[in-house]
């Protein structure tokens, strides 16, 4: 491999000419920079515009998430994987948990005539979330009873009891109430019983409804708590509608077990109620129905069958001491539980319930646990919920990341059912519509004003307290005395029905049913009382 040439020449020649130049040939050249000095004449600074229209918001934005990823890429991952989450969870919720239409009644029965014009064949669904599997709804169009309840065969024969003096003619009626536990707890009854704590109610029901005791009318009420109409429909067939039996007006309060309890649709509830109202229409052609709206509520009622817990629902705390007293003797008397009627011995047992060992006054409890959870029960109750008007209902709660079912809004359903409802009393002479829900709604006076739970005097369940009574009988009184002058003086006439060969027979089985059941029970007890 050669060497590369040692050749500087050109070097040399470079360094000899630059030693070489004369001094003459050097210019100097003065610059004058005084006038940098001067404050006068500055050169004007510059401005630069801090922010370029020409760069896009989407630039800018990338170039900021660039900058905060790059300052922290943990809190940055987290965030992309939340934000996924997120739109994965949208997306379940529209293809996976489909809206439900509430509030809605789909076909029209205000021109319905009789009975037998009602129908389930165009029933869209029987219960209120949309489906036919999520409800425990009876056929509206049957009677059906709940004679397997023993309380419940109390309360039935309790009711036809009552009846005995207007069926005998020994006392005259103006109004029969027919329903549920709101008609049976008016007159201070719950299941064929009248307990301590509902001895005020039993009094305001005698004030209003009992001529003898200061009352404008004399109304008799025949209630159970937890019936639906199929229930209703039936003690109305088996006893508690007589042929000697006449009210110049039957006053309706059904429909809210049906929506609340057994969640069954507007339509069906509807369907249930006209079906009531045509067996008394068609009974007792001389009678006038006044059909009372379904009360406001935002909750449903749970159970298929009534507790002392939804009594404690409508009167906010449970009642005070015991609902009844058990006699100091060890014999089989001593054992069976009874209720204390004498007004004398229920102001004894509120004197000794009120007061300890020593005479101090207290406060009697069941239990801690007990007074605990009534107050944990209260402070999950909303007071003076908003009543939302909203039609749509998704089974799922998203924000609850789908884990539990949504509650159903009930609110929107009794408007629709009221609706329907007053609708058909307005095409029929004989049926009149009493619209309740002013009484325990607030606000709604105005189109931006939204519409409140009265908590003072209802239950979020739609169950009423001593207030809410009040209110409820007092309105009650003034439709009811309004209709009854209308009513001639002299006496209605008295409607032959022909007897029912098939219900006659059935009502024997049932009532063979029943004694035989007691026998069994009174074997059982006293079974148990000799062991």
């Amino acid at each position: 491999m050669s060497s590369p040439p040692n050749d500087d020449s050109d070097l040399e020649d470079l360094l000899s000419s630059a030693t070489t130049t004369s001094p003459a040939t050097t210019t100097n050249v003065n610059i004058d920079l005084d006038h940098l000095t001067r404050d006068g004449d500055l050169p004007k600074r510059r401005h630069y515009q801090t922010h370029n229209p020409s760069v896009s918001p989407l630039l800018f934005c990338y170039a900021s998430c660039c900058s905060f990823a790059y300052a922290s890429p943990c809190t940055c991952v987290c965030l992309v994987i939340g934000a996924t989450i997120v739109v994965i969870l949208a997306l379940i919720n529209v293809t996976l948990n489909p809206t439900t239409a509430i509030g809605v009644v789909q076909h029209d029965y205000t021109n319905v005539q009789s009975s037998f014009q009602l129908s389930m064949g165009n029933i869209d669904h029987w219960c209120i979330k949309g489906d036919d599997d999520s409800c425990t709804c009876d056929d509206p169009l049957e009677p059906i009873h709940r004679g397997e309840l023993k309380m419940w065969r109390r309360a039935h024969k309790h009711n036809m009891m009552q009846l005995e003096p207007y069926v005998e003619g020994r006392k005259t009626i103006d109004v029969a109430i027919v329903g549920e536990s709101m008609v049976e707890l008016m007159d201070g009854s719950w299941m064929g019983e009248t307990p301590p704590p509902l001895m005020g109610l039993e009094k305001l029901f005698g004030e209003h409804f009992d001529v003898s005791r200061g009352g404008d009318m004399d109304a008799v009420a025949l209630g159970i708590a937890g019936d639906t109409s199929p229930n209703v429909l039936w003690r109305l067939q088996h006893g508690e509608m007589p042929m000697d039996f006449n009210p110049k007006i039957w006053w309706i309060v059904t429909g809210m077990n049906d929506l609340a309890r057994t969640q069954c649709s507007e339509e069906v509830t509807v369907i249930g109620i006209l079906r009531t109202v045509e067996e008394i229409l068609e009974r007792k052609p001389n009678a006038q129905i006044v059909l009372n709206s379904l009360f406001p509520m935002v909750d449903i009622r749970g159970g298929m069958n009534p507790t002392k817990k939804d009594m404690e629902d409508a009167f906010r705390e449970r009642p005070r001491g015991r609902w009844w007293r058990r006699d100091g003797n060890n014999g089989k008397e001593g054992n069976k539980a009874h209720y204390a009627r004498d007004p004398k011995e229920i102001a004894e047992m509120q004197r000794q319930r009120d007061q300890d060992e020593n005479g101090h006054h207290r406060h009697l409890s069941s239990s801690d646990d007990d007074e605990e959870e009534e107050k944990a029960s209260r402070k999950r109750e909303k007071i003076n919920p908003k009543l939302k008007d909203s039609h749509k209902f998704r089974h799922r709660n998203p924000f609850t990341m789908f884990a539990g079912k949504a509650s159903v809004p009930m609110w929107p359903a009794v408007i629709a059912i009221n609706a329907e409802l007053e609708k058909f009393c307005q095409k029929h002479d004989r049926v009149h519509f009493f619209d309740a829900t002013s009484l325990f709604v607030l606000g709604g006076n105005t189109a931006h004003e939204t519409e409140t739970l009265n908590s003072v005097l209802i239950s979020n369940k739609g169950r009423m307290n001593m207030a809410g009574f009040k209110v409820w009988e007092d309105s009650m009184k003034e439709k009811l005395k309004y209709m009854l002058a209308k009513f001639p003086k002299e006496e209605l006439k008295v409607v032959v029905e022909e007897d029912v060969d098939d219900d006659a027979e059935e009502e024997e089985d049932y009532d063979d049913d029943e004694e035989a059941d007691d026998d069994t029970e009174e074997e059982e007890e006293e079974e148990g009382d000799d062991d």
